[in-house]
């Protein structure tokens, strides 16, 4: 039997909080994390104005490994790495305590991170001159900055990945490392996900409404911006080193269909299914992705449907977070993992009144005691994607 890798160490910040426990007790309480964000560097032309989920702060508290110099990173390497420090402290690694760092390895899932300082290297390059760029600026301006940045930081020396899949980035991400797990590639993998807020997105959102997952008056959702970060690990290796092991990942599968991912929710629900042999009707939770894209909505209330009816629980947190792009899929599982532990879901924020063109799905004003069974994570995007994890407890 090959290994079933385990998730063993979680970490995030969001909207809501620096913490998957202050993420969790916010959604618990139906709250949600909007602002009024204003962005100007020069970069874009004009102002960007929108509500938006912003992170409240860089979690200046944590140490990020002990490194030094951390002014030098950009936005996203910044925040990975001391989110990263979080997942690895969660999953009892420390020093003298952590795996054989040629057999860690580290993924990570974004939509454009990075994107912004490239522009910038490349503007400031251009009108002010090579010479007075920033030495540091150059290598930050890099898609896999965020991930060579939390690899140095744990002294990972095994493999760097970074994926690139739209609001799927994250669960690419855990197939990779997924599959690094149970071929034996790493001991122990790093998957993060990041995205945050820039003034293109802050621009796109200017054209959102309150979001409105599933919603009759939905008209998409304002941007979000969150950091996470898990552990995965071989679970009879966590266990016989007496971690904590807060979830299975049973299997994963990851689709790209037509533009709004109509035709690939449903396929990637059911390979997701096939790969981890559990039936749909066990299912105790469906964690969506939905936040107000009528599209995208559509696509996923229709997937839902289709697998469960209308029975089994189904709960989104992107009411109360925003559209988090390459971080939505992993800020799924990690809310996922910690629904199965308490056997609770959160209240879906902001739905409002029921579309009567979508099929009924089970979304919850309010906490909903869960049954025992397993989850299923699902994730959507408007360029054609689709992705679904099933998770369940040890």
């Amino acid at each position: 039997m090959s290994p079933t890798a385990a998730v063993t160490g979680i970490a995030l910040a969001s909207p809501l909080g620096g913490s998957l426990d202050a993420t969790w007790e916010a959604l618990l309480a139906g709250r949600t994390g909007f602002t009024p964000c204003t962005a100007t560097d020069g970069l874009y032309p004009g102002d960007a104005k929108a509500t938006a989920g912003a992170l409240a702060d860089d979690l200046p508290d944590v140490p990020a490994f002990g490194r030094k110099r951390l002014r030098a990173l950009s936005r996203e390497s910044l925040l990975v790495s001391r989110v990263g420090m979080l997942a690895w402290q969660d999953a009892g690694f420390g020093p003298g305590k952590a795996p054989d760092p040629e057999e860690t390895a580290v993924v990570l899932g974004t939509a454009a991170g990075g994107l912004t300082g490239y522009l910038q290297v490349m503007r400031d390059g251009l009108t002010l001159g090579p010479e007075l760029v920033s030495p540091y600026a150059g290598p930050q301006g890099s898609l896999n900055a965020a991930a060579s940045d939390l690899s140095i930081a744990a002294g990972a020396q095994g493999s760097i990945v970074t994926v690139t899949a739209g609001r799927c980035s994250g669960a690419h991400a855990l197939t990779v490392a997924a599959d690094y797990v149970r071929t034996g590639q790493a001991q122990a993998v790093l998957v993060a996900a990041v995205d945050v807020l820039d003034p293109l997105r802050l621009a796109a959102g200017e054209r959102a409404g309150t979001p409105r997952p599933f919603g009759a008056d939905r008209a998409g959702a304002p941007p979000g911006e969150a950091a996470v970060v898990l552990v995965v690990e071989d679970a009879a290796r966590a266990r016989a080193r007496g971690a904590r092991v807060h979830a299975e990942i049973a299997g994963v599968s990851a689709l790209r269909g037509g533009a709004d991912g109509a035709s690939a929710a449903a396929p990637a629900f059911a390979a997701a299914l096939a790969e981890g042999g559990v039936a749909a009707g066990d299912l105790s939770l469906v964690c969506s992705s939905a936040a107000g894209d009528p599209l995208t909505d559509r696509a996923e209330a229709f997937a839902v449907h289709g697998a469960v009816g209308s029975g089994t629980p189904v709960h989104s947190p992107f009411g109360a977070l925003g559209d988090c792009a390459g971080a939505t899929a992993l800020l799924q599982v990690a809310l996922t993992a910690r629904a199965l532990a308490d056997r609770c879901a959160p209240p879906t924020a902001g739905r409002g009144a029921a579309d009567p063109d979508l099929p009924a799905v089970a979304i919850s004003d309010g906490p909903r005691d869960l049954a025992g069974g397993p989850a299923l994570v699902l994730t959507t995007d408007t360029y054609g994607q689709a992705s679904a994890v099933v998770l369940r407890t040890p």
